[in-house]
């Protein structure tokens, strides 16, 4: 069986099945359709090993809350009769019980589901109403975001679904801002030991204090680009797709087999000067650069202050992202305060209703 992916396949069922029977069925309902959400497919990073689970056409049809509450039950019935078993050589029902988690009824649709856009904004960190409010973005996790502005939508005669998208579809400023102050910060606690490291000839505990800075480094420049950043499977691999990685990742790559300490300051300052030109770029923040002063105290070889980086871009925050960074225990434990291993989650201890 020739491998098609997903988002190909999603396209043509939806096209050459669904819209023609609803158009048959329910010529006067309106509704969206998109494949967005969970799973590698929808980043379009889906191949043969990806059809091993879980994988196949995915279809999420939305109805308003008055329509859904009168036809839901009645399109799913009607799809469930009209929708063979398999397109293009592939399953459209639940076939592999105990390898996919989800229903497993031959009656259930594999992946094609009728709801709410609210109700899919309940997954999306259990949000309650757009626009978002300043500290109500810290909530939400940065890989929901993605699903949910991610793949594509064919359909969506009322315009709910992509007045959502849009409205998810990037940080605003000040929260941008404020995630960028974290991450700056994340870099200048990194670095800050190097030296003390690599002066006791501490190889491995310097590689691995590197690869800390490098990877919050590669999170500023998926937020200085206004991408956000995924779930540590595909983080490589969608950095190469950001515009600064052609100049930031053979700098990176050097760092990382770098085994002088010295030379790691100095590849982590050249990597930060590539961020702040992106970063300056973008106009919402203070036109900065980064500040190196060669010493030998023996602790540093450059000095660097990243924490002034991270007081320029919050000089004029807002309240209630202020109130954030008052709290102690936020400067305690900053971006690794986090639910599910830093996959599907952010400050949730600390930001708790």
């Amino acid at each position: 069986m020739k491998f098609i992916p997903s988002l190909e396949l999603s396209r043509m069922l939806y096209e050459e099945q669904i819209e023609p029977i609803m158009e048959e069925r329910f010529p006067d309902l309106g509704y969206a359709a998109a494949t967005f959400g969970m799973c590698s497919e929808i980043l379009g990073l889906d191949d043969e090993v990806s059809m091993d689970h879980e994988w196949g056409p995915r279809i999420r049809m939305f109805l308003s809350e008055e329509d859904h509450a009168r036809y839901s039950e009645a399109v799913m019935h009607v799809l469930r009769e009209s929708l063979p078993p398999t397109f293009k050589g592939f399953d459209v029902m639940w076939r592999k019980p105990g390898v996919d988690v989800h229903d497993t009824r031959e009656t259930a649709l594999y992946h094609v589901s009728v709801g709410t856009v609210s109700g899919a904004l309940g997954f999306c960190g259990g949000l309650a109403a757009l626009p978002l409010q300043g500290v109500d973005w810290l909530r939400i996790s940065e890989q929901h975001l993605l699903d949910f502005t991610s793949g594509v939508v064919y359909r969506d005669d009322v315009g709910e679904l992509t007045r959502a998208r849009d409205l998810l579809a990037t940080y605003p400023d000040d929260v941008l801002r404020f995630l960028l102050m974290c991450d700056w910060n994340a870099v200048g606690g990194d670095w800050f030991p190097i030296g003390r490291i690599g002066s006791r000839g501490d190889t491995l505990g310097l590689r691995l204090q590197a690869t800390n800075v490098v990877r919050h480094l590669m999170r500023i420049a998926f937020m200085v680009c206004k991408r956000y950043a995924p779930y540590k499977k595909w983080f490589g691999t969608l950095f190469k797709e950001l515009p600064v990685a052609d100049t930031l990742e053979p700098v990176l790559l050097d760092l990382l087999k770098e085994e002088r300490w010295q030379k790691v300051e100095e590849k982590i300052g050249e990597a930060a000067s590539i961020l702040l030109e992106q970063q300056n770029q973008l106009g919402i923040t203070p036109t900065l650069a980064i500040k190196a002063d060669k010493v030998d105290d023996g602790r540093h070889h450059i000095k660097y202050d990243f924490w002034e980086i991270g007081r320029q871009l919050t000089s004029n925050v807002q309240p209630a992202l202020k109130a954030v960074m008052d709290n102690q225990v936020f400067w305690l434990h900053e971006r690794n305060l986090i639910l599910w291993n830093g996959e599907v989650g952010k400050w949730s201890l600390l930001l708790q209703r």
